[in-house]
């Protein structure tokens, strides 16, 4: 579990869910990209300002839609002043391309995107599938104009 981004914390398993209330009260962390197959966790505690489930399990389940969804919900979250959780309960590293989403939904070049989803806290290497992110990129502007 890491900061990612001076407002976006990544992490992963089953702990920050069993233990919301006083993660969000160290952390000033109050909005929550959370993905789990089939049925969100349950985050105990006070309910976060802004909260969004995907049921997905892994990346390659994340279609262009999903990926501007996710991309979107951290960008406007970050625009509203929110501190925004990103949680896998598969594990942080499933996250990453929430990140990628989100830095590409905020006007950064894939190949920026792709160096800063491999620069710590993140590990080498991101195995990734290149072509569907240059989709995402064409499917993104598609929309912007």
């Amino acid at each position: 579990m890491a900061w990612v981004h001076e407002c976006i914390y990544a992490g992963g398993g089953e702990y920050l869910p069993k233990n919301w209330g006083s993660f969000r009260d160290q952390t000033g962390i109050s909005a929550i990209l959370h993905l789990r197959p089939e049925k969100p966790a349950i985050f105990c505690g006070p309910p976060a300002q802004a909260f969004l489930w995907l049921d997905i399990a892994d990346e390659i389940q994340a279609g262009l839609h999903e990926r501007r969804q996710a991309g979107r919900f951290v960008c406007d979250n970050l625009a509203e002043g929110r501190r925004i959780l990103i949680h896998s309960s598969l594990g942080q590293h499933r996250t990453r391309w929430v990140y990628m989403a989100y830095l590409i939904c905020s006007g950064r070049r894939l190949s920026t995107a792709l160096r800063l989803a491999i620069e710590p806290p993140w590990l080498a290497p991101y195995e990734t599938d290149v072509c569907l992110w240059e989709d995402f990129v064409k499917f993104i502007r598609e929309r912007a104009s």
